[in-house]
């Protein structure tokens, strides 16, 4: 029988390879990524490890050091104990002018008050226009509302269908102007397919009988098993 904690800890192990090999190809830099556990609790944290730069990786426009990216991913076993899950991400950039965010995507499969994945957006400070500045990019309008714009929960898809570390990526250099190294965008595709390839697998378990229709419709030759079509996951088709 399986040792769940185990496989938890090589496949977290695997997956900061991944996101390390993906890092290395797209931006400037010695970056290197652990996965390390996280006391009192059956998870593993990936994430960059580099003290010197309080475990964030340093993000450049034209050679210039602007700002910095974090990028967290908190991972457990699926209910069944069979696939790896993220339980909680959080990437952001922050200004090498001050200490607050300028951006933040963020999960957490526990939220219920708030959309489960959601962008803040910290636009009302003269940090973004900093960095957009250097890299000739459309600044951001100004909101109007009453409060704070970095308050508000931008919601982006739930738990299957968020952004991931490669949309961020591509984002920051295609739309902040942020250096990169040749053949990023290779390297972006090629992680892309497969975080979406894990998320279709994750999808269908979540609704096997909606797989189901849609491989005979196909021409697919798919079978009821004879307990049912069985368990769906209805919390990520129905949480925003």
């Amino acid at each position: 029988m399986a040792n769940p904690d185990l496989d938890l800890q090589t496949r977290s192990a695997e997956f900061a390879d991944e996101v390390q090999s993906t890092l290395r190809q797209v931006l400037p830099g010695t970056i290197r990524v652990v996965s390390v556990t996280t006391p009192h609790s059956h998870r593993y944290w990936v994430r960059p490890d580099d003290p010197a730069h309080g475990n964030r990786i340093p993000l450049y426009v034209d050679g210039d050091h602007l700002a910095d990216l974090t990028a967290e991913m908190y991972l457990s076993m699926d209910r069944r104990d069979e696939y790896l899950k993220t339980v909680l991400s959080k990437m952001a950039v922050h200004s090498t002018l001050d200490r607050q965010p300028l951006m933040r995507l963020e999960f957490d499969a526990a939220m219920h008050t708030t959309p489960t994945t959601h962008w803040h957006v910290h636009a009302e400070r003269g940090a973004l226009s900093h960095l957009l500045a250097r890299s000739h990019a459309v600044r951001p309008g100004e909101v109007t509302a009453p409060h704070q714009l970095s308050s508000l929960h931008f919601p982006v898809g739930g738990e299957r269908f968020r952004p991931c570390l490669e949309d961020f990526l591509q984002f920051l250099i295609q739309e902040c102007g942020i250096d990169s190294l040749e053949g990023w965008r290779d390297a972006l595709v090629e992680g892309r397919e497969r975080w979406r390839r894990r998320q279709i697998r994750a999808v269908t378990r979540d609704a096997p009988a909606e797989a189901a229709e849609v491989l005979r419709g196909l021409g697919w030759r798919v079978e009821e098993p004879q307990a049912g079509a069985g368990y769906e996951n209805l919390r990520t088709l129905t949480t925003w």
